[in-house]
């Protein structure tokens, strides 16, 4: 009888130690996930502040050219790609401007003509300077709130009251972690205490616990995996990893390359009205 229970003891202690990494495993990708989804939201909306205009500038530009061609030329096939560029200045990227602007959003009734003078107007300036700073947090704000998740995330526990109270308070580190709020992450990490959970060590019930709670924790992690695929498969995502996720690199550079391709666009619409 001794022999038996002291050979379970190490099997017992490597179930323990298989729950610390999978809980570990879960809150690393958690943070990966949430993170990424911050940067994404972030730098989808500068996107779309700061380069939006520059976007509509270039398609002004190859609709002018286009209905220019149509007008010197004749040609069937130039007037339908005329009207193609046209439609497509009129109805709005969804992908690049906002869908509240398609409606006439700019107070001009509707009117194509008004609507694409003011998007000429404002094409002309320079993006406007985003005062929200950075997109990722500083490294300390990282730590901080990678201890704190470690620490109280709802999605480590499984009771609906405790679930409830973890998520009130994850709420609040979120949010103090999205500002880079480094006084605020160290008052909530003294603010937390960490509660014991599932049954006693030496408890008869322990060992079903942890293999019930290991199945759990495996099966959260694969919906996390899942749901970080799905922010990987976002165009922005693309975007800000051949940048290696650097935010203001990455407006820059596409900054730099659009007031390029508006240049050579204004070139080529002047030859050809010179011409």
């Amino acid at each position: 009888m001794e022999t038996a229970q002291a050979m379970s003891e190490p099997l017992f202690q490597s179930l323990e130690d298989a729950v610390v990494v999978a809980e570990t495993n879960l809150l690393d990708t958690q943070v990966a996930v949430e993170t990424l989804r911050a940067e994404l939201d972030q730098f989808t909306r500068l996107h779309q502040i700061q380069l939006g205009p520059l976007y509509t500038r270039l398609d002004e530009l190859d609709a002018l050219t286009a209905e220019t061609e149509a007008a010197m030329t004749g040609d069937p096939e130039a007037i339908r790609r005329a009207v193609e560029a046209r439609a497509k200045v009129d109805g709005e990227d969804p992908l690049l401007f906002p869908a509240d602007d398609a409606e006439g959003a700019d107070g001009d009734g509707g009117d194509p003509g008004a609507a694409r003078a003011k998007r000429e107007q404002a094409a002309g300036a320079e993006p406007a300077a985003d005062s929200d700073g950075p997109v990722r947090p500083s490294k300390t704000a990282q730590r901080l709130y990678r201890e704190l998740a470690r620490r109280s995330h709802p999605d480590l526990v499984q009771d609906p009251t405790e679930i409830a109270r973890r998520s009130a308070f994850i709420t609040r580190v979120n949010a103090a972690y999205e500002k880079d709020d480094l006084a605020g992450l160290q008052k909530l990490s003294e603010e937390w205490s960490l509660a014991a959970s599932g049954p006693a060590p030496d408890a008869p019930q322990r060992e079903m616990w942890l293999r019930n709670r290991l199945i759990w924790l495996r099966a959260k992690q694969a919906e996390l995996a899942l749901e970080r695929q799905t922010l990987m498969e976002n165009p922005m995502a693309d975007v800000l990893a051949a940048y290696q996720y650097d935010s203001l690199t990455a407006l820059r550079s596409i900054s730099e390359q659009l007031y390029t391709a508006i240049q050579e666009r204004e070139t080529l619409l002047n030859a050809l009205i010179g011409s």
